[in-house]
């Protein structure tokens, strides 16, 4: 069995990830993991799964077929083995404040600096209770390199966090 990874994009229809299950276990396939939503009227995906090298062919054609017809734009590609890099803890970001331009950049520019990894993240927008103002909110999942310890890394973010207008929660955990 060899691992794959179908991303896909498109508009949003009642029934896609249920027809998706059924072309990945008309063919034998095994759904691993995924993360499904939509954004914006979008309907956007990742799926990680196996699948025998001999079902790739008809799984390509009739997930290719099924696409079209559902106006999704799609890529299937094998996960390739990544070399496994040093890491160290996993840390969990939690962000909020006003929402304006530049959060998402001055926040991951100096996780980016520090070497860290972002292997999660999820952003988005609530109105604030008393006023209805938009709050942006983030939370991420991050692995830092050994030689970054937490401390290092909310000092760095307690820096920039004033500058930006937000509040930085991190957490050490997996």
């Amino acid at each position: 069995m060899q691992e794959y990874l179908l991303t896909m994009t498109g508009p949003d229809k009642t029934g896609i990830v249920a027809n998706l299950a059924g072309v990945v276990s008309n063919h034998g396939g095994n759904w691993l993991e995924s993360r499904m939503m939509r954004l914006g009227g979008t309907f956007s995906g990742i799926l990680r799964m196996e699948l025998d090298e001999a079902s790739r062919p008809s799984f390509e054609a009739e997930v290719t077929t099924f696409m079209k017809a559902a106006g999704y734009q799609h890529l299937l590609e094998p996960v390739q083995e990544s070399p496994s890099a040093e890491e160290g803890p996993t840390v969990h970001l939690n962000l909020s404040g006003q929402d304006h331009p530049g959060i998402v950049h001055g926040i991951f520019q100096a996780l980016q600096a520090l070497g860290a990894n972002v292997e999660e993240l999820r952003t988005g927008l609530e109105a604030a209770p008393w006023s209805g103002t938009p709050i942006f909110n983030a939370s991420a999942r991050i692995r830092l390199p050994q030689a970054v310890s937490l401390d290092a890394l909310q000092t760095r973010l307690e820096d920039i966090a004033s500058d930006l207008l937000v509040e930085v929660n991190l957490q050490e955990g997996p």
